[in-house]
């Protein structure tokens, strides 16, 4: 059974902020709050036995328990998620995979079960990318898809120039662990996460087996103008070029543009200046979300939307840069690993797919991995409201374990054949 007070408990590393007072999570990746939720993470799995414990160069954390009485050359199965939320998040979003996974070892050993292959749990490093972008900042790497250094000189969000890597080094979390898949393989992973939807609640269901993710584009677009006064250059003059009024009509025609064919966008920065109380914006920097679950839908309006915002830039006399700096494609979870989760599930459960991106959708890349989703309440999820029940917790944790039993049999059967 998962311990709802772990979740509640744990909630008490969080900065302070109207989130935190409204019962949310406040806890961004390399800060004082998230040392504290680590440094829990590493008193629990040392109380539980761990075989071995590493922090590697992006500074997730990895704890090995060897349970198994055979072959000790077999990967471990892993079981993981993240420990950092949003600025303005939930409780549940994150810690839930993490501390059902301590659960699942707790009950393991509380049973004296023995498995073929090993069991590592993982609190992955900057998942969100709230701080420092971009987000899956650890598991990316493990994956192959970016480097430690890249991930170390990941930048601040809020333009101070600061690094995840030196954040990390603030406070104590830069290892020298294993960093890529090649260097420490996993037979498989497996992730417990709020749906952050409604098709569970609307179905009645409290579990899910996740089959997939719509695609992801992340853009950066910079416009520049002119410097001026804004009190005294005439709005119908020429040299009025205003980067923020050029910027704020392609965020509208970006919102257009995604709802007429059925995706989702969202501009998640808006950065511009210089700051003072009588200049012109001469520059003006959005960074903008695009999703769908087509592929070929996610590129044409990609495509689309640079160009309108280039005619729009040509209009206000504005220059443009544009570039996608995260991109990831639709896709499907491995089927093997799905369908541990679902007999897992049984009569409880049904499929769902993700909307966003996980670092489960990162280790998919290298190794079969699978989802666990428990029912969340009216799908809300990035904010204080964000809620799912002691009863739904507790039954995706034993989804969860049941999942990695039956895929330490898949490769049981498989190493046995």
């Amino acid at each position: 059974m998962l311990s709802r007070d772990s979740i509640h408990s744990t909630a008490q590393f969080s900065a302070p902020s109207p989130t935190t007072t409204s019962g949310g999570l406040s806890r961004l990746s390399g800060t004082a709050q998230d040392k504290l939720a680590r440094d829990y993470f590493a008193s629990q799995i040392h109380s539980l036995g761990a075989t071995r414990y590493f922090i590697n160069n992006t500074g997730s954390q990895f704890a090995l328990f060897d349970f198994s009485a055979s072959m000790p050359s077999v990967p471990p199965i892993a079981m993981g998620s993240h420990l950092d939320s949003v600025e303005t998040g939930g409780r549940f979003d994150g810690p839930l995979g993490v501390l059902g996974a301590l659960e699942v070892v707790r009950s393991l050993k509380e049973q004296g079960v023995r498995t073929f292959a090993p069991i590592v749990v993982i609190n992955w490093t900057n998942e969100e990318g709230a701080r420092f972008f971009p987000p899956l900042g650890s598991s990316v790497v493990y994956a192959g898809q970016s480097s430690v250094s890249a991930a170390q000189e990941s930048k601040a969000n809020d333009g101070s120039g600061g690094t995840l890597g030196e954040a990390l080094r603030g406070i104590g979390y830069v290892g020298d662990g294993p960093n890529t898949f090649e260097e420490f393989p996993i037979s498989a992973h497996f992730e417990i996460h709020v749906e952050q939807a409604r098709t569970l609640e609307k179905a009645g269901k409290s579990v899910g087996w996740v089959t997939g993710w719509q695609g992801i584009s992340v853009f950066e677009m910079v416009f520049r103008g002119e410097d001026g006064h804004a009190n005294t250059y005439a709005m119908d003059e020429v040299h009025r070029r205003d980067s923020l009024v050029g910027a704020s009509k392609v965020i509208v025609e970006i919102e257009r543009l995604a709802l007429s064919n059925n995706g989702i966008t969202t501009v998640t920065g808006i950065r511009s200046g210089p700051v003072g109380s009588c200049n012109i914006q001469s520059w003006t920097k959005i960074t903008f979300c695009l999703m769908h679950q087509e592929s070929s839908k996610l590129f044409a309006i990609g495509e689309e939307m640079k160009a309108r915002a280039l005619a729009q830039a040509k209009l206000g006399g504005l220059e443009m840069e544009v570039e996608r700096v995260m991109h990831l494609e639709p896709g499907e979870f491995w089927p093997e690993a799905v369908d541990c989760v679902k007999r897992a599930c049984g009569d409880r459960g049904m499929a769902a797919k993700t909307l966003t991106a996980h670092d489960s959708t990162m280790t998919t890349l290298v190794c079969p991995t699978a989802m666990v989703f428990a029912r969340g309440k009216e799908g809300i999820s990035h904010c204080a409201q964000e809620w799912t029940s002691k009863e739904d917790c507790a039954e995706s944790a034993e989804v969860l374990g049941k999942a990695v039993l039956n895929y330490d049999e898949v490769l049981r059967k498989k190493y046995e054949a």
